[in-house]
């Protein structure tokens, strides 16, 4: 699954256009500085947990606490795979940058 079909199953069953923006918005904010190395994996695996725990918060109202934090956690787990997949390309094509085409 990519990461984009990964969010937007996240974010499924979330109506407000702009809460789906502000969290797919911060998912890929995550990946950005995952991908650079400006935070530690466990940092960025933390940040995932809180914005899963709380969309699933919402989604699984009637769900007990246990059962929404087993979930949260499985999603930043996978997550945190998809942005190591997703970063290689980003760190490849950083590292091999073609001149300009004159």
């Amino acid at each position: 699954m990519s990461l984009q079909s990964k969010i937007l199953d996240l974010i499924s069953g979330i109506t407000d256009p702009s809460d789906r923006i502000y969290i797919s918005s911060t998912i890929n904010y995550l990946l950005s500085v995952y991908a650079s190395g400006n935070a530690s994996e466990d940092a960025v695996r933390d940040a995932l947990f809180d914005v899963c725990y709380n969309v699933l918060r919402v989604k699984m109202y009637d769900s007990p606490d246990e059962e929404v934090r087993k979930k949260a956690a499985m999603l930043s787990d996978e997550f945190i795979r998809l942005f190591g997949v997703e970063s290689v390309l980003r760190r490849t094509m950083k590292r091999f940058k073609l001149p300009p085409l004159v």
